[in-house]
């Protein structure tokens, strides 16, 4: 069975964009120059995200450079069909599309961003480890990585590791 992992970066208050989607906060913030996650993305073959994250990623990143060679799983309310390269919009609950894609053969599965897409995995105990790199900067609004809902939970601490000037946790589901 294929894990489901997710790999991305917050705000030191904890927002994975601001309010109105931009990920501009991010990208000025200073990497490590030879810091790769080329290893993170070799285990990986499916990556799955919200509609605003692929946009906002999209914009900044341009639309080749996003996840070559991975099936691209878009959740949105309004997008339907194919896009770009590997990949599909979808929409509705994403559950059944994570359990079916944990019961596929191939890689694991990345979850890229969207806070109510985690939000309802954790809750239902389907993202198996995080890797999450704070960013030291506050930008006081936007949208979370845990969205406020009727759950607790406990992880296993991994590691820790800095990049540039992000700090890293990586934690396990008990």
């Amino acid at each position: 069975m294929k894990k489901v992992f997710f790999y991305g970066a917050i705000s030191l208050d904890g927002f994975l964009s601001s309010e109105d989607d931009n990920l501009k906060w991010l990208f000025d913030t200073e990497l490590n120059p030879n810091y790769s996650i080329a290893d993170f993305e070799d285990r990986v073959d499916t990556v799955v995200m919200g509609n605003m994250t692929y946009k906002g990623t999209q914009k900044l990143l341009g639309a080749d450079s996003m996840f070559p060679g991975k099936e691209k799983i878009i959740f949105s309310r309004s997008q339907t069909g194919p896009i770009a390269g590997d990949g599909q919009y979808v929409s509705g609950d994403p559950l059944p599309v994570i359990k079916a894609l944990r019961s596929g053969n191939g890689k694991n599965i990345w979850i890229v961003g969207g806070g109510s897409i985690v939000t309802k995995l954790v809750k239902n105990d389907l993202i198996d480890e995080f890797w999450i790199q704070i960013a030291p900067v506050i930008i006081g609004t936007g949208k979370r990585l845990f969205e406020e809902n009727t759950y607790e939970k406990r992880f296993k601490l991994v590691g820790t590791k800095r990049i540039g000037e992000l700090a890293e946790i990586h934690l396990k589901r008990l």
